[in-house]
């Protein structure tokens, strides 16, 4: 008795493994790739309105019997652009204009000493050359009478 009932059990044991359903892995299809396949249907039988074309779409993604994939995408939110950089911009003419009054202001000093300096030269040569010059003079009339020079 002992034997029929361990064999009755196995038997059992090994119906209850049978019936056990495995679970199926379903295949994956890039979101993308179906898309494609959606257009591609749905330019084959050119849909009248929008429900059957929908409907038309629904029917191709459930012949797929995969898992369709969805894109890892981390959005970025948009920040910046032109608008950020205008004042920054405006900032650096502003320090542009700043800095050429700066130079035009050094370039009028410096003008300013040179020609102090040109000046003062000019008198300078102009006291040595007159002092050079005094009783050694060419007098072309010295005389009232007279013909003019003879050499």
């Amino acid at each position: 008795m002992s034997s029929t009932k361990k064999s009755k059990s196995k038997r059992k044991q090994s119906k209850r493994k049978i019936n056990v359903k495995k679970s199926k892995k379903l295949k994956t299809i890039t979101l993308s790739k179906a898309i494609q396949k959606i257009k591609k249907q749905l330019l084959i039988s050119k849909p009248q309105t929008l429900g059957s074309a929908i409907q038309l779409a629904l029917k191709v993604l459930k012949s797929f019997n995969k898992k369709i994939s969805k894109p890892r995408v981390i959005k970025v939110p948009k920040t910046g652009g032109i608008l950020p950089l205008i004042p920054i911009f405006a900032g650096l003419s502003a320090l542009g204009a700043l800095t050429r009054g700066a130079a035009s202001i050094a370039k009028a000093v410096g003008d300013a000493k040179a020609a102090k300096e040109q000046l003062l030269e000019s008198h300078r040569h102009n006291k040595t050359m007159e002092s050079i010059a005094i009783g050694k003079g060419l007098d072309l009339k010295p005389y009232k009478s007279g013909l003019g020079l003879f050499l």
